[in-house]
């Protein structure tokens, strides 16, 4: 088991070797081909500028870079010189690509990285077959050890010394000398930490010394021999702890053993710039610090202690004229952000205050390193995130209020009140203290020295509001507490008093900033002390504040803040399932669901005007969205509790959907006609939504009609489902310019018309129930429907040659049509009497009046048509 486990750690380090030496090998490649790119332009242009001075007669003129452009097909003259793209092509000849040499690659490269990563492993594993045989004592091993890591580190030292002139081509430099370097460094590595935390074989101090003085060689080995030393002895480092077993590991020897491989490594890349070995230790040093997690062990606290050591390492070690580059920059907050989310990992799996106390210490560090260097004056953002989510993660057990109930008979009569917290939730309540007050002080001494004030600003205004937020969901989960709320209005009373200092010092900005602060921590108060829709309406309100601070402060950061706000009002109110069993009232208009959705999409199309004066951008996309989607809420759900009395569940029934559709589509409209005066986008596609939507259901109701469901539908309900959307439908053709839109729109109007036509007369004879197979069609029934439906369609064809519309003329024969087909079919033999006489006689009038019309309108207008030139 122990060989199969040696054999995974040594494939997974060639592994990270290899990926390590490939990004090596990428950037230097990426560097050679920038150089050589430089070089050919320098040539092509030097060039140019000959070509240019052999002219007889002109003067030279300086090298310019050439701009490539489509060719022209203008004939050349032969005595102008070629341009800058024909001497490059002409003059200057390909570059002939080397052949690859897979031989010398394989020998001189690859066989020696491999050869000495081999050497690295045979030393490891030398001692510990010792250890398993019992063949040599601790000292002898760790002596013998130490012994091959010098033999080695000599014979790299010879052979760098007597290595020759180097060979053309990009194996010119012998790589023996490098990997000899790194196997001895790691050895030794392993033989001062074998001598000093794993057996005790030195005092604590002396071993220290010995680990410090190996990190320091190997610093110097890496600085003489090259990146491949410096690789493969991190890599070697980091892995003998694991490849050395024992039966009482010491955690504490071991991760100080870590921060000295840390330091070492850091300072190569401080002398070298070696991005990659700084993020590969950052790296190693948290996968350690999840070992540490996972191992369940007492000493598992150390691990939380060494995350901000190894952070303060990497931010005071990265030289400043690394941070004139993104990669730089980049050094400083990757390592940062890598040891805290392991941190983080570490408070959730381990019990004890070490953890979450060193995520805590990031704080200070990351202070210090901004007010050092102000190009890093956002780490402490970064910093206080890490801190928010520690107290987010800090596990509280179960408890109860301390207070005492005072009932009589049952009935709660008085409270009386005990220790203001219990006494599990108050170090949490203490931490959390601390850090927002540290976080507040720091910004408030820097925002006035600092040189971007804004960045401090904002922290004293948002650090110390979403903390209080965090530990009032960890101890109260949510629920209204007044106590809370006063703590929210305190805050909001000392960023109003920082707001007012500001101005004082005509710092617009940063009173804008602690403004904004002040209106978050107030609208915090109200989420403690509100519920269900009125915390929504809360939270809205105070987005066209938001908008005014930013428009008078100039601080183009609050869009942002406004735009969560926004976001969460929004999933709130509308992704919300809970929304149903919120207490609305039974009031047919004035209820909840006025503070509820109408308010707010008041706050929101406000706050859009406001933030629209300065720019038009997502944030103003989304307020103008939701003012749209909370009041189309507003009219469904209005419509829903008026038929629910009072209540937002139950079953839909005709009248309800009719309305639904009615109301969808006069919004629709509404919003189309806007979107024409105002050219909103946002508008213009509510719009088209919610008629889409109108439309969809208004089609599913002529399919589902009462005739076929037997569903029950009074005039009114039978004028909202057909003939007043087929109207507006018609209104909506003219904001519509899609042709084939317009003509749904049309047939869908026509087709509801004569729905309505048909159901209101079948509702006349049987208002119980429209359903046609359940009762019988009179005489009198069967008869209106001909002369209504004849009707229908002369009106059809009178519109049809008013307007020269073909299509709606069309329409009204084939409504024509059916009343024929019907006479014929089903008059003829259902009708009786007088009614079989009546519908005969008014079809047979109605069809030769039609010849009539056809005759002496439309033909004559046809040809006068026909007849215009054009």
């Amino acid at each position: 088991m122990d060989s199969l486990i040696s054999l995974a750690i040594l494939i997974g380090l060639f592994a990270g070797l290899g990926w390590l030496l490939g990004i090596i090998g990428f950037f230097k490649a990426l560097a050679a081909r920038e150089e050589v790119r430089e070089l050919r332009q320098i040539v092509i242009a030097l060039m140019a500028r000959e070509a240019v001075a052999e002219r007889p007669g002109e003067p030279a003129m300086a090298p310019v870079v050439p701009e490539f452009v489509e060719p022209s097909p203008e004939v050349v003259d032969p005595a102008e010189p070629p341009p800058v793209e024909t001497l490059e092509a002409v003059v200057v000849p390909p570059p002939v690509k080397p052949k690859r040499d897979l031989e010398a690659l394989i020998t001189m490269r690859w066989g020696v990285w491999l050869g000495a990563a081999a050497l690295l492993f045979a030393g490891i594993f030398l001692v510990r077959y010792a250890v398993e045989q019992s063949l040599l004592g601790p000292a002898a091993r760790c002596s013998l050890a130490g012994l091959l890591g010098f033999a080695l580190l000599g014979t790299a030292e010879w052979l760098q010394r007597h290595e020759g002139p180097p060979l053309p081509g990009p194996l010119g430099r012998d790589q023996a000398p490098a990997g000899l370097a790194a196997g001895g460094i790691a050895i030794l590595f392993g033989a001062a930490y074998g001598a000093g935390p794993f057996y005790g074989l030195l005092l604590p101090l002396v071993a220290f010394a010995a680990l410090a003085a190996v990190s320091l060689l190997g610093l110097a080995a890496a600085l003489r021999y090259g990146q491949l030393t410096a690789a493969i002895g991190l890599a070697g480092a980091f892995a003998t702890p694991a490849l050395v077993a024992t039966d009482s590991p010491s955690l504490p020897g071991l991760f100080a053993y870590l921060l000295l491989v840390s330091a070492a490594s850091l300072f190569v890349v401080r002398h070298t710039a070696w991005t990659w070995l700084g993020w590969a230790t950052a790296i190693a040093g948290a996968v350690w610090i999840c070992v540490a997690d996972a191992m369940q062990v007492p000493d598992s606290w150390v691990a939380g202690l060494f995350m901000p050591a190894a952070v303060a390492l990497n931010l005071f070690l990265l030289p400043a004229a690394a941070l004139d580059h993104p990669v730089g920059r980049r050094l400083a907050w990757v390592p940062f952000a890598v040891l805290a989310a392991a941190g983080l990992l570490l408070e959730a799996g381990v019990t004890g205050s070490a953890p979450r106390l060193g995520l805590f210490l990031l704080s200070p560090l990351a202070v210090a390193k901004a007010v050092t260097e102000p190009r890093l004056d956002r780490l402490p953002w970064l910093a206080a995130l890490v801190g928010l989510a520690t107290l987010l993660l800090w596990a509280l057990p179960a408890w109860v209020p301390t207070g005492e109930v005072l009932t009589i008979e049952g009935a709660v009569q008085a409270v009386l009140p005990g220790a203001w917290a219990p006494q599990v939730v108050q170090p949490l309540i203490i931490a959390a203290a601390l850090f927002a007050v540290f976080h507040a002080a720091a910004g408030s001494w820097l925002e006035r020295r600092a040189p971007n004030p804004l960045h401090w600003a904002a922290l004293v205004a948002a650090v110390p509001v979403v903390t209080l937020a965090v530990v009032y969901t960890q101890v109260t989960r949510f629920q209204p507490d007044a106590a809370w709320a006063v703590a929210a209005a305190v805050l909001a009373a000392a960023l109003t008093g920082a707001t007012l200092a500001a101005a004082r010092e005509q710092s617009l900005q940063r009173a804008g900033t602690h403004a904004a602060g002040a209106v978050a921590a107030l609208a915090l108060g109200c989420a403690m002390l509100l519920h269900d829709y009125w915390l929504s309406l809360a939270v809205a309100l105070f987005l066209p504040p938001l908008a005014w601070i930013e428009d008078r402060a100039d601080l183009p950061p609050l869009r942002r803040v406004a735009l969560a706000v926004a976001t969460l009002v929004l999933v709130r109110l509308l992704a919300n399932w809970y929304v149903p069993t919120y207490e609305f009232g039974t009031g047919a208009m004035l209820n909840g669901l006025i503070p509820g959705y109408l308010i707010p999409a008041a706050a929101f199309a406000y706050a859009a005007i406001l933030f629209r004066r300065r720019a038009d951008d997502l944030l103003v996309a989304v307020l103008e969205a939701g003012a749209v989607a909370f009041a189309a809420c507003f009219v469904a759900l209005e419509i829903r509790h008026g038929f629910g009395r009072g209540h937002l569940d139950g079953r839909l029934d005709f009248h309800e959907v009719a309305s639904h559709v009615l109301t969808a589509a006069l919004q629709a409209i509404g919003y189309l006609y806007l979107a024409r005066r105002t050219g909103r986008a946002v508008l213009r596609w509510a719009g088209h939504l919610l008629g889409a939507l109108a439309f969809v259901s208004a089609v599913l109701l002529i399919i589902l009609n009462p005739a076929f469901t037997g569903v029950r539908a009074d005039s009114l309900a039978l004028l909202a489902a057909y003939l007043a959307p087929a109207a507006l439908a018609l209104v909506a053709r003219g904001y519509l310019a899609d042709p084939r839109w317009r003509k749904a729109l049309a047939t869908y109007a026509l087709v509801a018309g004569f729905a309505w036509i048909t159901l209101q007369i079948r509702q006349f004879f049987h208002p119980g129930s429209l359903s046609l197979f359940d009762g019988r069609v009179e005489d009198a029934e069967l008869w209106d429907w001909s002369g209504a439906w004849l009707l229908y369609g002369i009106g059809l064809m009178v519109q049809g040659i008013r307007t020269h519309e073909r299509g709606l003329r069309l329409a009204a024969l084939g409504v024509i049509g059916l009343v024929c087909a019907k006479v014929f079919l089903i008059d003829m033999s259902g009708l009786t009497g007088l009614w079989r006489v009546l519908s005969f006689l008014g079809l047979g009038l109605t069809l030769i009046g039609l010849g009539v019309f056809q005759r002496r309108f439309v033909q004559p207008a046809r040809q006068a048509e026909d007849a215009q030139p054009g």
